[in-house]
């Protein structure tokens, strides 16, 4: 999996972090995962994860390095959550 270059801040709990002012905010997880990373969240083999793009299941790249494509861990989580058959699963 590919980190971005901008360490995360400490966090209180999944998802959240303390602002300036001691509120609470919302983090958007901007990490870049691979067909690999997508592969091992929903539990699949790695050839699976490129089929769907193949086939217009998977969303378009978030980003492209190389000629590989990168999707931000939200993307995926987003289109785990939206995909047909989910059923409240939560992957890994």
């Amino acid at each position: 999996m590919i980190a971005s270059a901008r360490p995360a801040p400490p966090t209180t709990s999944p998802g959240r972090r303390r602002g300036a002012r001691g509120e609470v905010l919302l983090m958007t997880d901007r990490s870049l995962w691979s067909y690999k990373d997508i592969a091992a969240h929903i539990r699949v083999q790695p050839d699976t994860v490129r089929s769907y793009r193949k086939h217009g299941l998977l969303p378009p790249p978030d980003h492209v390095e190389s000629g590989k494509p990168y999707w931000y861990a939200d993307t995926v989580r987003a289109w785990v959550a939206a995909r047909p058959g989910n059923r409240g699963r939560t992957g890994s």
